[in-house]
């Protein structure tokens, strides 16, 4: 199946006998479009507070702006990079770069909801934190799955493999020394 290519209208038929061929592209294509739309801002999100940590400045400053108005303008010029049948292919890249990225969020959030440091007296207790921690670890679980069979599928595609292999190498590069040199914001006691 991935030796054929396939368009929106082809892959919008899938939902044409719940909804009917017309109503069926009409889901389709609002679906794409709010699929590209949330990725978007949610990388003009992440692109902003990274920039915030570059820059060592507060959230909501001029580099908070600049970062999401740098995320915001690559992916406001698609027109002008996707030609053609090309243009389709957009939504499957902003969904496979989702997709790997989604559990990376997933696992923050595990830490971030555990943490008393972040959550002070709002954190969950008791029962409450056995129902949480396990439906976080199954939406980490299937996250963590379903990116690997994203990546795994890209990787033996002969048309996106080389990207994939030099993202993940990339993605390393800036990964390691990114956590080896962070900073450490833990409040320190002051000495008696």
């Amino acid at each position: 199946s991935s030796l054929v290519k396939r368009t929106a209208f082809d892959l919008s038929s899938a939902l044409a006998p719940l909804l009917g061929e017309q109503r069926a592209r009409l889901a389709f294509g609002l679906g794409v479009l709010g699929m590209g739309f949330s990725t978007i801002i949610i990388l003009m999100v992440i692109n902003g507070y990274a920039f915030c940590e570059l820059a060592g400045s507060r959230l909501g400053g001029f580099p908070y702006m600049l970062g999401c108005l740098a995320a915001g303008a690559v992916g406001a010029s698609w027109w002008a990079v996707w030609k053609d049948e090309s243009r389709f292919y957009l939504s499957i890249v902003a969904s496979t770069f989702g997709m790997i990225l989604l559990p990376i969020a997933y696992i923050t959030f595990f830490f971030m909801m555990n943490s008393r440091r972040v959550l002070k007296d709002a954190i969950p207790t008791g029962r409450n934190r056995i129902v949480w921690n396990a439906l976080m670890l199954i939406s980490v679980a299937g996250a963590t799955a379903a990116a690997a069979k994203s990546i795994a599928d890209k990787a033996g595609d002969p048309a996106t493999g080389v990207w994939v292999k030099w993202g993940a190498i990339g993605f390393l590069l800036l990964a390691i020394p990114g956590f080896h040199f962070r900073r450490d914001e833990t409040p320190q006691a002051a000495a008696p």
